[in-house]
């Protein structure tokens, strides 16, 4: 079974069963009617041009409704009815450190987010302003992993924030890898500077804390991303930023 939506996958296999996005396609499984919404996705299933039914899911963007592409498609071969599938489907919240919402303060919305590949990201934050309210900015926080990976996907990395309003990077987290000095966060920044008009480096999680509760507004769209350990930051900066209110109460 595979997604031929991959152009990869499309022109180097032909799987046994295949799910889409696109009715076009020819898949075996693909949707229509899809309605993204901030609080979830709707979407008609269709299995080999007969509609199975209306798939209801609590998470948001294009990669969550393929994988419940899949789930559908995995669930029919193995015999289920697709009512069973759409109900197990509708409860799933999602996996931990897949856009998990971590808190809100002063209007801010805090989610953290695992992702630490050039498609990742790309996907999380299109999940992400598909979520935000007209006017609301994605400020994207992005810790690198690897400097292996980095060098090897700078390219990729460079234009992977396009639905970000503000994106903050910082350091490469080594995993354990030594510095080869050819990659750095800062470079990783002025990369994607080219492709993007609002980028802020900050090479310590503690100048990332500070840039953020300086720069941080009411109303805005938090992303911490990234597999290393940016994330433990973010119960501070909510409390740092929770405290003038409640100095204030």
């Amino acid at each position: 079974m595979a997604c031929i939506d991959c152009e990869t996958v499309r022109d180097r296999f032909e799987p046994h069963i295949s799910y889409s996005l696109s009715p076009d396609s020819g898949a075996d499984y693909y949707a229509t009617n899809i309605d993204y919404r901030a609080d979830g996705t709707t979407a008609l299933v269709w299995e080999k041009g007969i509609a199975l039914g209306v798939l209801n899911l609590t998470v948001l963007g294009h990669h969550n409704l393929s994988n419940a592409l899949a789930a559908v498609a995995i669930g029919r071969a193995l015999g289920l009815e697709f009512g069973e599938i759409a109900r197990g489907l509708a409860t799933f919240e999602g996996a931990r450190r897949r856009f998990e919402f971590r808190g809100e303060v002063d209007g801010i919305t805090f989610i953290d987010d695992y992702a630490h590949h050039p498609s990742e990201l790309s996907a999380t934050l299109a999940a992400a302003r598909l979520q935000a309210r007209p006017g609301q900015r994605v400020v994207a926080i992005f810790q690198p992993h690897r400097y292996s990976r980095t060098q090897a996907f700078l390219a990729e990395f460079a234009t992977s924030f396009s639905h970000g309003d503000l994106v903050v990077l910082t350091d490469i987290y080594s995993a354990g890898e030594a510095d080869t000095g050819l990659i750095s966060g800062k470079k990783l920044a002025e990369e994607v500077a080219k492709h993007h008009s609002n980028v802020d480096y900050q090479a310590t999680l503690d100048n990332v804390r500070d840039f953020l509760l300086q720069n941080l507004r009411p109303g805005d769209l938090a992303l911490f991303l990234g597999a290393g350990n940016l994330n433990q930051i973010i119960p501070e900066v909510i409390d740092l930023l929770g405290q003038p209110a409640q100095a204030t109460s």
